[in-house]
Formats: structure tokens, C-alpha cells, sequence
């Protein structure tokens, strides 16, 4: 819809694709693809378009669903990087509250013995990664989700990571936890 709208619209002013690409700073092939539908323009490219079209954002824009569901997934996309910026700092701080408490309670003889303090730091730092991955990567993503396999490239960083929301992910990850844990009690 939008296309056949910025197609009948260049059309109807007699300007070429390559035209109208050279005076929105693009490929004409870019111009081609909208106006075909294989994607679309962001927000302010729109603007620009209407703009240099002469035409209002409410008609160019109403009516084609296609567009509006990248604009949501785009807005989805923008909250879910912000909160995992939020969430990488509080684990960052987290990282950082960890050693500077393991450091300390390994100064003090009556606690450093104790293997409660560090059976206490795993648990915490493992729980707030899950969090985390629970709360920023949603189950319907392609490459993390409930659809992706047990092996997911990781979010953060370089490697791969076993996928929580996959049923043996979750197992791998509680043994995985047990395992640390136990290991800590026993060394």
C-alpha cells in the first residue's frame, strides 16, 4: 500500500527513481524496493518523503498494515536494547559489588572458612542472568526464543549459549547450577 502510494506519487510529479533517490540521499534501487514493498522506509525518511512529496503523513501513511507492524516491531526492538542496557549495568555493578565482597570476606578468618558466602555470590549472579535473559530476549524471537534451538548464539559478547526457553535448555541450566554449587561446597 504504502509503495503503490510513493509509486503513483513520483509518477504523478514525472520524477524518476533515481531522481527522487539523489534528493533523499539513496540508492535508487532503496527507492525501487519501497515502492515495491520488499521494505520499508524508517520514520524519518517518511518525514522526508512526504515532505519532498508534498503530501500529508496521515495519507501516506494510513491504511497499510505492513508498515505498521515494522513501526511496532521497531518500537519493541528500541525498549528491548534499552533494557538490556539497564540490565548489563546492574550486572556489571553486580559483577563488580562481588568481588569487591568476596575480596573482603576473604580477609576475615571466622567467614572465609564458611562456603556459604560464595554458594550465596553464584546463586545471586546466576539468578539475575536468568532474569535477565527472561525479561530482554521475548519468546517469540527467531534467534533466542522459544523457537531457536538448544544452542543460541550469545547475546552479550562472542560464543554460544545453551537457550533457557528450550525444555532441555532449562534442565542443562538448573544442573549447570546444581553442578557450581556443588562443586563449591565440596572444594
Amino acid at each position: 500500500m504504502l509503495g503503490e502510494k510513493l509509486k503513483t506519487q513520483r509518477m504523478s510529479l514525472g520524477l524518476t527513481q533515481q531522481e527522487v533517490a539523489d534528493h533523499l540521499h539513496v540508492s535508487r534501487q532503496t527507492i525501487s524496493n519501497w515502492e515495491v514493498g520488499r521494505n520499508f522506509p524508517d520514520i524519518p525518511m517518511i518525514i522526508s518523503i512526504s515532505d519532498y512529496y508534498g503530501i500529508s503523513l496521515d495519507e501516506l501513511l494510513k491504511g497499510d498494515e505492513g508498515l505498521m507492524d515494522k513501526m511496532k516491531k521497531d518500537a519493541e526492538l528500541v525498549k528491548r536494547t534499552k533494557r538490556r542496557k539497564v540490565f548489563d549495568g546492574v550486572f556489571v555493578g553486580l559483577l563488580v559489588l562481588t568481588v569487591v565482597f568476596a575480596f573482603v570476606v576473604t580477609r576475615i578468618p571466622k567467614i572465609a572458612d564458611q562456603k556459604l558466602w560464595p554458594m550465596l555470590i553464584v546463586g545471586i549472579v546466576y539468578l539475575f542472568s536468568m532474569v535477565r535473559f527472561f525479561l530482554v530476549i521475548p519468546k517469540e524471537d527467531a534467534t533466542s526464543g522459544m523457537q531457536a534451538p538448544l544452542i543460541i548464539p550469545k547475546s552479550f559478547g562472542v560464543g554460544w549459549a545453551i537457550n533457557p526457553y528450550h525444555p532441555l535448555g532449562k534442565v542443562l541450566l538448573i544442573g549447570l547450577f546444581v553442578a557450581l554449587e556443588v562443586m563449591i561446597y565440596l572444594g
